[in-house]
C-alpha cells in the first residue's frame, strides 16, 4: 500500500503537567516541532478510538486516540501519531494498522506505554517494507501485511491462550 512511510512515529500520552511526548521515532523531527504535534494530536474532547489529522507548518500528521488500563488508577489517554511532509499519504491506511495494532494489544493485555514505546522502531520499519510483524514476547507476535489492491491485516498470534494456563 502507497503513502505509509512517515517521517517519524510518535507516542503521546497525559501526564502530570498535560500532553507529554513520550517517544519519537526516529528523533529527526525539531524539538517545537515535537511540541507543536504533542499540544494538537489530541484534540479538546477527543475519546479513545477517534482519529485526528492536523498540521503542523508543512507537515502533516494522524493520531490514533486511545486509552491505557492502568490498575488502581483511572485508565489514561494517549495517542500514536505518523507524522509526514505533505498531505499525499494513506490516511486510512495509518487508520487501520493503529487501531489493529492497539486493538490486538489490548486484547493480549499488553497495552502499556512502555510495549507501544519498544515497538515504534519495528512498526516504522513496517510502513517502509510493507509488513509489519511485532514480536512482543515469546508467545505474542503481531502482524500486518499490505498489498496494492487491498489491505490485509492478520494477527499471528498461535495459541496465546493456551500458553498462558500452562
Amino acid at each position: 500500500m502507497k503513502g505509509l512511510k512517515p517521517l517519524s512515529l510518535c507516542l503521546v500520552q497525559m501526564g502530570d503537567k498535560g500532553l507529554e511526548m513520550v517517544k519519537s521515532h526516529p528523533n529527526v523531527l525539531p524539538k517545537e516541532v515535537l511540541n507543536e504535534v504533542t499540544l494538537k494530536c489530541m484534540p479538546m474532547g477527543a475519546k479513545p478510538g477517534e482519529f485526528s489529522t492536523s498540521n503542523v507548518g508543512d507537515l502533516y500528521y494522524s493520531s490514533y486516540i486511545f486509552k491505557i488500563p492502568r490498575v488502581d488508577q483511572r485508565d489514561n489517554i494517549a495517542a500514536i501519531i505518523a507524522i509526514y511532509n505533505n498531505m499525499k499519504y494513506n490516511m486510512e491506511g495509518i487508520q487501520k494498522v493503529f487501531s489493529f495494532i492497539i486493538k490486538e494489544l489490548d486484547t493480549k493485555s499488553l497495552l502499556k506505554a512502555d510495549i507501544i514505546e519498544e515497538i515504534l522502531p519495528n512498526l516504522y520499519n513496517g510502513f517502509g517494507s510493507g509488513h509489519i510483524k511485532i514480536k512482543i514476547s515469546s508467545i505474542a507476535t503481531i502482524s500486518v501485511d499490505f498489498e496494492d489492491k487491498e489491505e490485509e491485516v492478520v494477527d499471528v498470534t498461535n495459541g496465546l491462550e493456551d500458553d498462558l494456563w500452562r
